[in-house]
Order: C-alpha cells, then sequence, then structure tokens
C-alpha cells in the first residue's frame, strides 16, 4: 500500500510503477493500492492519472486528509511525500518514506523478498 502526499499528477509515475510491480507479481497475488492523503477534491485528478496511466489498482483518498486516523494508526509521517508499506498477512515487511525513482529499486527487492522469489 503507498500513502501519497503529492498531487496526483506529480505523483502519477509512483502509482504506475505500483501498477507495473503488481502486474509483474499476479502469480504470487500481490495486490496493492495507493491512497492520496487529501479530500475528495482529488477524485477527479486521481481518475484522470488511473485513465492516462492505465491504472487498475485501487486509488483512492482520505477524505479528512492529513488529520484522518488511517495516518496515524499505519504510524505515517503526514509530511513525507509518500510512504509505501509492504505488509503480508497483516503484519509490516518493509517500509519506505519519501520513494523516487532511484530507491523504487529497493520497493522491487524487498517486494521479490517478500514474496519468496
Amino acid at each position: 500500500m503507498a500513502f501519497v502526499k503529492d498531487d496526483p499528477a506529480k505523483s502519477a509515475s509512483l502509482a504506475a510503477a505500483i501498477q507495473k510491480l503488481t502486474d509483474a507479481h499476479k502469480d504470487k497475488d500481490l495486490r496493492s493500492f495507493v491512497v492520496y492523503v487529501g479530500g475528495q477534491e482529488l477524485q477527479p485528478a486521481i481518475d484522470k492519472v488511473a485513465q492516462e496511466k492505465k491504472i487498475t489498482i485501487p486509488l483512492t483518498f482520505l477524505a479528512e486528509g492529513a488529520k484522518s486516523n488511517a495516518l496515524g494508526a499505519y504510524k505515517i509521517n503526514p509530511e513525507a511525500k509518500n510512504t509505501v508499506m509492504l505488509y503480508s498477512k497483516k503484519n509490516v515487511q518493509s517500509t519506505f518514506v519519501n520513494v523516487d525513482q532511484k530507491s523504487w529499486a529497493d520497493v522491487e527487492k524487498a517486494t521479490a523478498q517478500m514474496l519468496g522469489k
């Protein structure tokens, strides 16, 4: 799962990378979703990114934005640009903060390790 503070257009490449990673590991039943830390005003931009990037994984938003209890429950820093969490059987395996193109390889590696590849 990923929590994203950036607006959907600025973070479209991260959402697309998560989609690609999910597709690459369908045989291992990898599932994913992206949560934007913003209210319903983001919905049109989220829909546009999903359509333009052909993203089929769930993309949603926190109705309460940075004030949402979900951030505290998942120990997400509301100031972070993004947080990607890998979890299996309700246990967090790895957490990555402020993921960019350079650090994306770490997410891919941790995903493969988590899935036993």
